[in-house]
């Protein structure tokens, strides 16, 4: 009976003990886990922080990318005011494109802050071209490139209808100074903005080598570059040539991805001088607005080589 006895205790002993390993087992698993998981909260939380305190920069930052963007390229298109949506997920980021033509805004869509300005254009013929909103895109033609074929609105505007107002396309023959337009143009005529020289020589050798077709060298209204003369509210700018200086200054360290172009473009315009100037400057295009009337005094000058219409809206 004794050793009976002893041998039950023994094995009751391995119980206890393999009884009291699975219990440190179960306390050390959940205390893992709850260690698993607080950190994971951490972690979470952190994360959760960083993107509310990172998310308004970054967004910031290409908010700015963009409006520098409008601001050189595109021609007298402007944003307005942004409207933004700060989320853990799908933040946004939205602002009116606009054209001014007399102080009177028209409706270009909406811009993102991740949004590309490439335009898609369609239209009947390489004169003719509409943006998916229906505006009709501006054409521009370079003074030093090739070209079989002109547009030349002005001729069409008599089947304009009286009581509007008329955005206005001009090419030079030849590049001028912002001081030798302002002298140039009629004086009932509103210079909107102005289109910059941005080719080097090598450029316009390259592509009148390369490209024989007139329709390749059309330059559409958003790929051109250069400043306007009348700022977002329709008041005209004091010193616009400097302004822009001042402008794709600061885009060659705020443009975001397009940094690159900016810092091409502001060495080309220096031309291998210390420093860019107002006198580094060369006008080669313009957009004008006024009424069929205010516009027939363009007919026959001899600075104009080429004129494509914009947006033609009612004046009153």
């Amino acid at each position: 009976m004794k050793e009976e006895h002893e041998m039950d205790s023994f094995f009751d002993s391995i119980v206890d003990e393999k009884n009291l390993i699975n219990a440190a087992k179960r306390k050390s698993y959940f205390r893992i886990t709850a260690v698993s998981f607080f950190v994971s909260m951490c972690v979470l939380i952190l994360l959760i922080l960083l993107k509310i305190q990172l998310t308004p920069y970054f967004m910031t930052q290409k908010m700015i990318e963009q409006e520098l963007y409008y601001e050189i390229y595109g021609a007298n298109i402007y944003t307005g005011a942004w409207t933004e949506q700060y989320k853990l997920v799908n933040s946004s980021a939205v602002a009116p494109k606009y054209k001014l033509l007399n102080g009177r805004p028209v409706n270009l869509g909406e811009i993102s802050f991740d949004s590309s300005p490439i335009e898609i254009t369609v239209g009947d013929s390489e004169f003719a071209q509409f943006t998916y909103s229906g505006n009709r895109v501006m054409n521009f033609f370079h003074p030093f490139l090739q070209y079989t074929k002109y547009e030349n609105a002005l001729n069409e505007l008599n089947n304009v209808n009286d009581g509007k107002w008329i955005e206005l396309g001009l090419s030079f023959d030849q590049p001028y100074s912002y001081e030798e337009v302002v002298s140039m143009l009629p004086k009932d005529v509103t210079l909107q903005w102005n289109w910059v020289n941005t080719f080097s020589e090598e450029e316009i050798k390259a592509f009148n080598s390369e490209h024989k077709e007139y329709t390749d060298a059309i330059l559409k209204e958003h790929v051109v570059a250069g400043f306007p003369s009348i700022a977002k509210d329709g008041e005209t700018i004091k010193e616009p040539v400097s302004s822009f200086i001042t402008t794709l200054d600061l885009a060659r360290s705020k443009g975001g991805s397009y940094e690159e172009e900016y810092e091409y473009i502001y060495n080309t315009l220096k031309n291998n001088q210390d420093s860019l100037t107002n006198e580094n400057i060369e006008i080669i295009g313009v957009v004008v607005v006024g009424d069929k009337q205010q516009l027939k005094s363009l007919i026959d000058q001899h600075y104009i080589k080429a004129s494509s219409f914009g947006a033609i809206i009612d004046k009153y």
